[in-house]
């Protein structure tokens, strides 16, 4: 199933086992991302990823790749379903692009890009390197036209799934419009606490155009 660019609003953006009820900045379980019930206590990971909605977009500057320190992943096309939620692809080594988020070079809002940090049968997951990126450093996105877009690390957030007020997830920031283009790249993170949540926290790594 594909959705063509601009079909949905965003509701949610899921990592796991968590649903961001992105606007009206609500949280809501779910376990949409994965299940850790089958797994052994001693398995430190999510399992049973939900495919994403695929979607289409005609837009030159799509993001097709994310590129760190050297090394790529590539990246779809991502919508919300039906209840509003936003899945990476269930390839670990891939990242989404939520395709109703802003594009790189656009000049305004925040381009939206999540990845799963891990999974049982996987492995580690190209996201898991979001929460360790220091100030400063670069993230290229390459896009569907043969562009580069080079972002400079400005900000990382470390949030509670389930936090209020400054241990929150920054909603508004990732749904943002307008103001400076901005990119956010989302993942899980924190200490793992099992079902429903997965991870306790949710990483948001927020960097500007270099």
């Amino acid at each position: 199933m594909s959705r063509v660019r601009g079909a949905l609003p965003l509701r949610a953006l899921v990592c796991r086992a968590l649903a961001w009820a992105v606007a009206a900045v609500v949280l809501v379980t779910t376990g949409a991302c994965g299940s850790q019930e089958s797994a052994p206590e001693s398995i430190q990971a999510q399992s049973d990823l939900r495919p994403p909605i695929t979607a289409v977009s005609h837009e030159p500057s799509t993001p097709t790749r994310v590129v760190i320190d050297g090394q790529s992943a590539p990246t779809q096309a991502v919508a919300t379903d039906a209840q509003g939620t936003l899945l990476p692809p269930t390839d670990v080594a891939q990242l989404g692009w939520w395709v109703d988020s802003a594009l790189p070079g656009s000049g305004a809002g925040t381009i939206v890009i999540a990845g799963h940090v891990d999974d049982v049968a996987q492995g580690t997951g190209y996201a898991a390197r979001f929460g360790k990126l220091p100030l400063g450093s670069t993230v290229t996105i390459d896009t569907a036209d043969g562009g580069h877009r080079a972002y400079r690390v400005a900000r990382v957030v470390d949030a509670q799934k389930q936090g209020t007020g400054g241990d929150a997830v920054p909603f508004g920031e990732l749904n943002r419009i307008d103001g400076p283009e901005t990119l956010a790249l989302v993942t899980c993170g924190g200490p793992f606490v099992g079902p429903p949540l997965g991870y306790r926290d949710n990483i948001v790594v927020f960097a500007t155009p270099d």
